[in-house]
């Protein structure tokens, strides 16, 4: 591969957290590995290019759910083709709401989600605004914020992980993972704030692991401590 491609879905309308974050954490730890990305950027109308390495969504109000909705349906398939052919998708909050199979708002409306993972996220009166820890099935633990109002059901599908504090997905789990592809409530932004999540996610576009370098030794010490710093202020252990 001679560049990674990332398509950055809705960057203006989805982004209010700090999620392009995600888009920078991926293009800078290749960068550091010698490996050039190009970045993407997709806009409701636009045409997708004809391939792509790794897809991101930000997260965004109803208000900004609304203002793509039309267009997400429109590259549902594109979007569902590429993560059953392995390629990762990572979608975050009001993004992975839309890339579920339903969106219930919060008056009961029914918008109807692109199929990429097999969730139903309804919306509540209740905001769930807290620091968040997750324990993943290996063991590790990551950490972030979340900032939303949805009770989401996984149907028959992973979580990311299992809740140590916060709400997550309102039954004990937080995100879905299907395949190489990942949905999750967690800002910080997720990826800089846990990196092994974005070297999971350039593992599984690259086809092949990815050994640390100088420059993520130095970056993840920074990122451990955060973590850390998150689990003392919530009393949970890492």
């Amino acid at each position: 591969m001679s560049v990674l491609r990332i398509l950055h879905l809705y960057p203006r309308e989805l982004g209010i957290n700090g999620d392009a974050g995600n888009v920078l954490a991926l293009t800078e730890r290749s960068r550091w590995r010698g490996i050039e990305t190009d970045v993407v950027a997709h806009a409701p109308g636009g045409e997708l290019p004809a391939s792509v390495d790794i897809v991101h969504i930000g997260s965004g109000p109803l208000s900004g759910q609304r203002a793509v909705h039309e267009d997400v349906l429109r590259i549902a398939p594109r979007l569902r083709e590429w993560a059953e052919a392995g390629i990762p998708v990572l979608a975050i909050a009001g993004g992975w709401q839309l890339l579920g199979t339903e969106l219930t708002t919060a008056e009961g409306e029914r918008l109807a989600g692109a199929g990429v993972f097999p969730t139903r996220a309804a919306l509540g009166a209740t905001r769930h605004v807290d620091e968040v820890v997750v324990r993943m099935p290996d063991g590790t633990a990551i950490a972030g914020f979340e900032n939303h109002s949805a009770t989401t059901v996984l149907d028959g599908a992973e979580p990311l992980g299992r809740i140590q504090h916060g709400f997550g997905n309102g039954d004990g789990t937080e995100g879905v993972v299907r395949g190489a592809s990942i949905g999750t409530h967690l800002h910080g932004p997720v990826l800089p704030m846990n990196p092994v999540l974005a070297d999971r996610i350039l593992s599984a576009a690259l086809r092949s692991e990815l050994p640390p370098v100088a420059q993520t030794e130095r970056v993840d010490r920074y990122a451990t401590n955060a973590r850390r710093a998150i689990a003392d202020r919530v009393g949970v252990g890492l």
